[in-house]
């Protein structure tokens, strides 16, 4: 690849990036209801999700998912449920009396990373970008080593930087709201991100 297609490249990721769906939602959810580092394991899943995605597309392996396979649904389901759960959690939180409840260590370790993953692998958007965006920019058939080398570095990093702008800006609105009644509000927005990017991904083909 030219200097020129790598660019066109990675401005249509980042524009894809910026468009909210799923992941943004999840993201942003997470970081209004516990601040920006909780999104730090979710940021680390949803890496590892799209450099599966990229490395399944350049190995062919991208078609046989966007066909619908069962582990596709699952995944997307599993992913969607996991996100429901967790707005329920929030929007509970929102009208506990006591707002600070603790994390469950399960969810400090990894639950995080499980979530970016399973978003990322279940979520059709990339499964369109990966599979029949992406080979706009990138000949399939007749990619050099460097070539895969360089994609599988510069689209999950331009996700994962766009991805943390949109988390950092979350939590900034959430460090404004240190009160107990706009934390509230905060959570309640949160709780419903959460659940409507789950319900979102469940409906979404």
């Amino acid at each position: 690849m030219n200097m020129e297609a790598l660019f066109a490249l990675v401005v249509a990721t980042a524009i894809l990036g910026m468009v909210p769906g799923p992941v943004v939602a999840a993201l942003v959810g997470r970081a209004l209801f516990k601040g920006v580092q909780s999104t730090f394991g979710v940021l680390a899943g949803v890496f590892v999700g799209d450099l599966v995605w990229l490395l399944a597309a350049v190995s062919g392996l991208g078609y046989v998912a966007a066909s619908y396979s069962t582990l596709f649904l699952v995944i997307k389901y599993v992913g969607a449920l996991y996100l429901i759960y967790l707005g329920i959690g929030a929007l509970r939180h929102a009208f506990a009396q006591n707002m600070e409840v603790k994390i469950p260590k399960e969810a400090r370790k990894g639950a995080g990373f499980v979530t970016g993953l399973l978003v990322t692998l279940g979520n059709p958007k990339l499964v369109v970008f990966y599979v029949g965006f992406l080979p706009s920019f990138i000949d399939m058939q007749a990619l050099a080593f460097q070539d895969a080398v360089m994609a599988a570095i510069l689209v999950p990093t331009t996700f994962c930087f766009i991805n943390f702008c949109w988390a950092f800006s979350a939590s900034k609105a959430r460090n404004l709201m240190k009160a107990q009644k706009p934390m509230r509000v905060m959570n309640m927005l949160s709780g419903g991100l959460l659940v409507g990017a789950g319900a979102f991904m469940m409906i979404e083909e």
